[in-house]
């Protein structure tokens, strides 16, 4: 029986390894999602400058709006792919007692933000295990301890590096310069020289097809999260409400924002999804009477939302766009808004 346990731990022990190197391998020469070997790199930025940093931004792909050079604040994004206000909750109380100099945490809210539950609907399921996975937190969110259990077999096997979503087609096309890129979504972009600079954005016509793509997807599957977890945007409040009770109690300076859309991107969302963004605004009041935390709007700036110059896609400034939304930012948290 003995010898029968030896191998049988000797097989797990194996596979791990070899879905490990396997994982590392693939994560290296074909990387499936550039954001998630960004955030990789992020975690490295902020444990060796643990002792400086002053800031951090929290949330999903829309925190990156935050410029820390603009700012003047030595800042760390941890914005990860599509978070929803659970796993800001828990990413900030890891964070919280681990950067000594920590003053200010910065958290962009989206028009969906109070009707986000990942761990309730494919693929975004999918993203709670790679947050996980990635994030170093040894407890599940409330109720999710199977995606917590994939997440950390994820963390150490790398599993899901080789059974990938992609099935690797149109990978190993050669490894030469040629190869096709594993991203689903490359940059089609372009770049043009503006009164902000050089900037890389999306024509006038891309960001109206892009607009009307994510701007219908943000709404649908936030509506079908909130089918699935009763109380969705209740408990999605709850959570950011003991986020800022808890950061606020170690005396850091709370700042919730919401970055700048480009206008067709705005009114795509507001056709179908006006009720939630109405729902987010009621919330946001109701958390700056309680806790008097600080909140700047600027999803309908119209210096930025006009120009296309200043966004990557529709719903994401690009650096040009990040550099003015930053300058405007710092400007209204030191009580000057234009």
């Amino acid at each position: 029986m003995r010898k029968f346990f030896i191998k049988v731990l000797a097989l797990l022990v194996g596979t791990c390894l070899i879905f490990n190197v396997l994982g590392s391998l693939a994560d290296r020469v074909a990387p499936l999602e550039d954001w998630r070997v960004e955030h990789q790199q992020r975690i490295v930025n902020l444990e060796t400058r643990r002792d400086q940093i002053e800031a951090i931004t929290l949330g999903n792909s829309h925190s990156d709006a935050v410029d820390y050079s603009v700012l003047g604040i030595d800042g760390q994004s941890l914005a990860f792919a599509a978070a929803d206000l659970f796993e800001v909750e828990k990413y900030s109380a890891y964070l919280g007692d681990r950067l000594p100099n920590l003053k200010t945490v910065f958290i962009a809210i989206s028009y969906y933000s109070f009707s986000r539950d990942n761990a309730t609907f494919e693929p975004f399921r999918t993203l709670r295990i790679k947050y996980y996975s990635i994030v170093p937190a040894w407890s599940p969110i409330q109720r999710d301890k199977s995606n917590f259990l994939l997440g950390r077999l994820e963390s150490y096997t790398h599993v899901m590096s080789v059974v990938r979503s992609d099935n690797w087609e149109r990978v190993w096309t050669g490894l030469g310069k040629d190869a096709s890129s594993a991203n689903p979504f490359p940059y089609d972009g372009v770049t043009t020289q503006s009164a902000w600079g050089t900037c890389s954005h999306y024509t006038a016509e891309q960001l109206d097809a892009h607009a009307r793509d994510i701007a219908n997807r943000n709404v649908t599957s936030s509506g079908q999260m909130a089918d699935v977890h009763e109380a969705l945007t209740q408990d999605a409040f709850d959570a950011l409400a003991r986020t800022i009770e808890e950061l606020e109690a170690k005396g850091i300076r709370v700042v919730l924002f919401t970055p700048t859309y480009h206008e067709k991107y705005d009114q795509y969302f507001m056709e179908h999804g006006l009720p939630m963004v109405e729902d987010m605004w009621q919330k946001i009041e109701k958390l700056q009477q309680t806790y008097h935390v600080e909140y700047y709007d600027f999803s309908r700036d119209p210096e930025i939302s006009q120009h296309a110059e200043l966004f990557y896609n529709s719903d994401h400034l690009g650096d040009c766009g990040r550099q003015i939304f930053s300058s405007k930012l710092l400007k209204a948290m030191n009580g000057h808004p234009e």
